[in-house]
C-alpha cells in the first residue's frame, strides 16, 4: 500500500500538471482535449489500482472498468491521428482518404482508402462498447456469485468475458497499429512513434499481464503462503505491478505529448481554455465524442451488412456531421454512380464526383 500509494501520488502529480498546462494553452481544442484524455488513463489506473490494494474485496467491481477507461482513451487516441491528418477544420478528412492509397493485402481484393478507414474504426470503435457490457456484466455476475475470479471453469462468467475483453482489445489495437503504419509518412512531424508508444506500451502491457496472471491462476501457481495472503497473491501483487510500471510512463508522457507545439506566439492563434482552462477540463469530460463516434462506427457496420459495400463514396459520416466535412458535391446516388460533376480541389488534385465504390479520376 505504501509503494502503490506513492507511486499513485507521483503519477497524479506529473500527469495533472501536464493536463493543466494543455488545459491553460487551449490554442488547438480539437487535438489538445483529445491528448488530456489519453493522459488521463494514466491517474485513472494508478488510482484504481491503489483503491484495489486498500479494499480487496472491491477488486473485482473496479478492475474492469479500468478497460472502460482503457476504450476511451484509445478511442481518442485514434481520433487524435485523424485531427494530424484533417490539419485543421477546413480539411476534409474524407476526401482524404477518398485519394489515399490503402494498404493491399496479397490474394486479397483491391480495397479503397476509405473504405480501409472505415473498417479501421469500426474495429476501433467496437472496443468501448465491448469494454462497457463486460464491465457491467462482471459487477452483475460477481455479485450474483457466479463470476470467480481465480477460476476459469466454463461454468462462471470469468472465462467468457476475459476471452471477450481479449478479443475486443486484440481487434482494436491491431487497427491503431494498422492505421499508423499506414499513415505514417503523413503523421511526421507530430512525433507519432513517441506518441504511439507512451500508449501503445500500457495498453500492451496490460493486455499481456491480463493473459500471464489468467495463466498462473489457472495453473494453480498463485496460492497463498505463510507470507502472502489470498488477496497479496490474486490482488496485490498484480495492481502494485500496474502502479510502478505507470511511472515511467508518466515521465514519458510529457515528452510524447509535450504542450510546447501547442504554445502561441500571435495573436493569430489565441488560447481558448478560459480562466484556468476549465473549457478544456469540460470537454475532457464530455462524453458525447467519444458516443457519437461509437455510433457512427455500429452506423457503418450495419450499412456495411447490408449493402455488402460502401455506397456513399464522400461521407465518412462522423467527421462531416461533426461540421468538418460532407461536401454535397461528392454524393453520388447509385444510379448516377458514374457521372461526372464539378471537380473538388485538393493538395493539387481535383477530385470530381466519384462512383459508388469511391473511385474517380484524379
Amino acid at each position: 500500500m505504501i509503494i502503490s500509494g506513492a507511486c499513485t501520488a507521483l503519477v497524479v502529480l506529473v500527469m495533472f500538471s501536464l493536463m493543466f498546462w494543455h488545459a491553460i494553452h487551449l490554442s488547438k481544442p480539437r487535438e489538445q482535449i483529445k491528448i488530456m484524455k489519453i493522459c488521463i488513463l494514466l491517474p485513472l489506473y494508478t488510482v484504481t489500482s491503489f483503491l484495489s490494494i486498500c479494499f480487496p474485496r472491491a477488486y473485482t467491481f473496479l478492475a474492469p472498468w479500468l478497460e472502460v477507461f482503457q476504450a476511451v482513451a484509445l478511442g481518442s487516441f485514434f481520433l487524435l491521428l485523424c485531427e494530424f491528418i484533417s490539419k485543421d477544420s477546413a480539411t476534409e478528412i474524407d476526401i482524404f482518404f477518398v485519394a489515399f492509397e490503402a494498404p493491399q493485402k496479397k490474394g486479397k481484393s483491391h480495397i479503397t482508402g476509405l473504405e480501409w478507414f472505415r473498417k479501421q474504426w469500426i474495429a476501433i470503435f467496437q472496443y468501448p462498447i465491448v469494454a462497457l457490457g463486460v464491465a457491467i456484466t462482471t459487477d452483475i455476475t460477481q455479485a450474483a456469485g457466479i463470476y470467480c475470479l481465480e477460476s476459469n471453469e466454463p461454468y462462471f462468467a470469468h472465462l467468457w468475458l476475459t476471452i471477450i475483453s481479449i478479443i475486443s482489445v486484440a481487434f482494436a489495437v491491431m487497427s491503431v497499429l494498422n492505421f499508423y503504419r499506414g499513415l505514417s509518412q503523413c503523421l511526421s512531424g507530430h512525433k507519432p512513434l513517441s506518441k504511439l508508444l507512451a500508449f501503445k506500451l500500457i495498453v500492451g502491457l496490460s493486455f499481456l499481464e491480463r493473459i500471464i496472471f489468467a495463466i498462473l491462476r489457472t495453473a494453480n501457481t498463485l496460492n497463498p503462503t505463510a507470507k502472502l495472503s489470498y488477496a497479496d497473491v490474486n490482488i496485490g501483487i498484480p495492481n502494485l505491478i500496474i502502479c510502478l510500471q505507470m511511472v515511467p510512463f508518466a515521465l514519458f508522457f510529457p515528452y510524447a505529448y509535450s504542450v510546447s507545439p501547442y504554445l502561441s506566439v500571435d495573436s493569430y492563434h489565441p488560447y481558448h481554455g478560459g480562466f484556468l482552462g476549465v473549457n478544456a477540463w469540460i470537454g475532457l469530460f464530455n462524453p458525447m465524442e467519444i458516443l457519437r463516434a461509437t455510433a457512427f462506427a455500429f452506423g457503418m457496420a450495419a450499412e456495411l451488412r447490408k449493402d455488402g459495400a460502401i455506397e456513399r463514396a464522400g461521407d465518412t459520416g462522423y467527421y462531416a456531421r461533426q461540421g468538418h466535412g460532407g461536401n454535397p458535391s461528392l454524393y453520388v446516388s447509385p444510379g448516377q454512380s458514374h457521372a461526372r460533376g464539378p471537380a473538388q480541389e485538393f493538395q493539387g488534385a481535383y477530385v470530381p464526383l466519384l462512383d459508388k465504390d469511391g473511385r474517380g479520376t484524379f
